[in-house]
């Protein structure tokens, strides 16, 4: 069977062309580290067999190969500003450039890693997807995003200091991911995070969130205005009532 090690043996020495000393570089190198290891987690949560677990832990390594180039290129990690996508460059550098021939993976997978890196960073799943790809483009979703709670609560400073725009406040509460292009006010872009917990789609996947508290880490490192509190204390109880819901629906 294809070995995880040998995957991660050369996805580092692709990064480490890249300014590892750099820490917005290793804060990407870490954030695939960390997802590869929840998606490891999540695979055997839903009972996935043995190969699937190794893939799945692949997948959440792979995920956002195209960041580090993104960084190098235009100093950004924000696809709509930079104008670049990350994933069509993961999936353009990995497939139609044949590196994902270094990486030992059977060509089996080869279908269903490119729809879901593909897919991973977008508004929404493309139609037409078939149900395997489809699952693992949801699986790499869900991992990715529990591990962006962290990585922004221990990479960034969160103030909140500006109400939210209206656009993205009811798109917030109509429980729907937030697009870039509509982000106006300051604290937008977190808000914009935030909803992220909207398009989690495995019941383990919730369970996997709070157990590694990972969203309530992001809430805590949020310096909020005092004239604000209450806005974002509604925040915080909609997403915990959302998630207290959704995994009641889920299961």
């Amino acid at each position: 069977m294809f070995q995880y090690e040998n995957v991660l043996k050369e996805f580092m020495k692709y990064v480490n062309t890249f300014d590892a000393k750099d820490k917005n570089i290793a804060m990407k190198i870490s954030h695939s580290l960390h997802t590869a290891d929840l998606a490891g987690k999540l695979a055997k949560r839903l009972e996935l067999e043995e190969e699937q677990v190794v893939f799945c832990k692949i997948l959440g390594l792979l995920h956002d190969i195209g960041r580090f180039a993104q960084y190098e290129k235009t100093k950004s990690y924000n696809d709509y500003l930079s104008k670049f996508d990350h994933a069509l460059y993961g999936v353009d550098y990995l497939f139609k450039e044949n590196h994902i021939e270094n990486f030992a993976i059977p060509e089996k997978y080869y279908p269903i890693l490119e729809k879901a890196i593909f897919n991973h960073n977008k508004l929404e799943i493309e139609s037409f997807l078939s149900e395997e790809e489809l699952f693992y483009a949801k699986f790499i979703r869900d991992v990715d995003k529990i591990d962006i709670f962290r990585q922004e609560a221990t990479s960034f400073e969160w103030p909140y200091e500006e109400a939210m725009s209206k656009r993205v406040k009811d798109t917030f509460y109509k429980h729907q991911l937030i697009d870039s292009k509509d982000l106006k006010a300051k604290n937008d872009n977190l808000i914009m995070q935030l909803a992220f917990v909207y398009d989690i789609n495995f019941k383990e996947s919730f369970e996997l969130l709070l157990d590694t508290d990972n969203l309530e880490l992001f809430f805590s490192v949020v310096e909020v205005d005092k004239a604000l509190e209450n806005e974002f204390e509604s925040v915080k109880k909609e997403l915990r009532t959302f998630i207290e819901e959704r995994m009641k629906d889920l299961c």
